[in-house]
């Protein structure tokens, strides 16, 4: 199971190890984040492929009625159809939206995920039509007359089930603190028991990994030692929250410790960003409440599952969702600590550079 084809943020395609486009997927997913601004100030599709083709053959993505985003798909007689709703005043922040298809069971699953408003809307269809090859070179190969729009600011086609959902965001090498020293955290098993920094030792209910592309909201991040009290250089997924305190987070925030995404860290000084377009294994750990755990010399977040385990179908589509179908899920009722707003990450950030303070936990 495998990435088999990116479309970057410059329109660019990669191919990951270079085995070609494939030909025909009877199963897979489609994922393509998407610049709801920009989508709802023009018109058009987000995706329109090989129009000269319709009606025989149509793959078409665009905007309903009452906001909701349609998916059309058409193979001579046989017709897949999926709609989704985004929501009130749906047209701001970044939307995840990932397709799922398996002809050989007839199961499609369309997911809308809001970044910003951090929301997840699910429909499934019993009924599932295969990626041609056809289609798939008109999403990378060339656009010639297929048409994207140019809200979408990334697509990856992989030839398996993606996981949607919260995302494990650490590197696999990433030493956590545990009762017997530290491991790497994709070392540790379910079982095994790892510190928190309220000086609690917690047992971890599933540690596992997703394979992610470069891109967007999976861009990672590296923290740069020894900045952020590091021993060595930190790589986490830009969505990973981590703990930071002292005399200006206090007078921002008015808390004495506070959580904040890793992506609005990457100042090119301290933090960068790594490349785009390769993928990636990020790895999490999930326990009954969400801690704050010591990982390489910093305070990071386990996996925040927020209360999705009350919908048991859109829990058995995360990564931990083997928990959920053993009715073992957990729902996190809030974050260990108060996550700061944007605009909050933004000024902090701003006087922590000028002041050259220190800014982790």
């Amino acid at each position: 199971m495998s990435w088999r084809a990116l479309r970057d943020t410059g329109g660019a395609t990669h191919v990951p190890g270079g085995a070609g486009l494939p030909e025909h997927l009877g199963w897979g997913t489609l994922v393509m984040e998407i610049n709801l601004g920009l989508f709802g100030r023009s018109d058009g599709p987000l995706i329109r492929l090989s129009p000269r083709r319709e009606p025989h053959r149509t793959f078409v993505l665009e905007r309903g009625a009452g906001g909701r985003l349609q998916l059309l798909r058409r193979h001579g007689a046989d017709v897949t159809h999926l709609s989704i709703g985004l929501g009130r005043e749906p047209f701001s922040g970044t939307l995840r939206l990932t397709y799922h298809w398996d002809h050989h069971r007839g199961r499609s699953l369309l997911t809308a995920e809001h970044l910003s408003k951090g929301t997840i809307r699910q429909n499934e269809s019993p009924a599932a039509l295969p990626l041609l090859g056809e289609e798939i070179a008109a999403l990378f190969a060339a656009a010639g007359e297929s048409r994207l729009h140019p809200s979408i600011d990334w697509i990856g086609l992989a030839d398996h089930w993606q996981t949607v959902g919260p995302t494990p965001g650490l590197s696999g090498d990433t030493p956590i603190d545990t009762p017997d020293g530290a491991r790497a955290v994709r070392d540790l098993r379910a079982g095994d028991h790892v510190s928190t920094t309220d000086g609690d030792i917690v047992e971890v209910l599933w540690q596992g990994r997703v394979s992610v592309p470069t891109l967007g909201s999976f861009r990672p991040v590296r923290l740069l030692a020894p900045y952020f009290g590091l021993r060595h250089d930190m790589i986490m997924l830009p969505g990973q929250r981590i703990a930071l305190s002292g005399a200006d987070v206090e007078y921002h925030s008015g808390e004495e410790e506070v959580l904040m995404e890793a992506r609005h860290l990457a100042n090119g000084q301290t933090a960068i960003w790594e490349p785009e377009a390769q993928i990636v294994a990020c790895h999490g750990l999930l326990f009954d409440r969400h801690a704050l755990i010591r990982a390489n010399g910093i305070w990071t977040e386990s996996l925040y599952l927020g209360r999705i385990a009350a919908n048991s179908d859109l829990a058995g589509s995360t990564a931990p969702g083997a928990l959920s179908e053993a009715g073992r899920l957990p729902m996190h009722a809030a974050p260990a600590r108060r996550e700061l707003l944007d605009f909050e990450a933004l000024a902090l950030m701003l006087a922590l550079l000028n002041n050259r303070a220190p800014v982790a936990a």
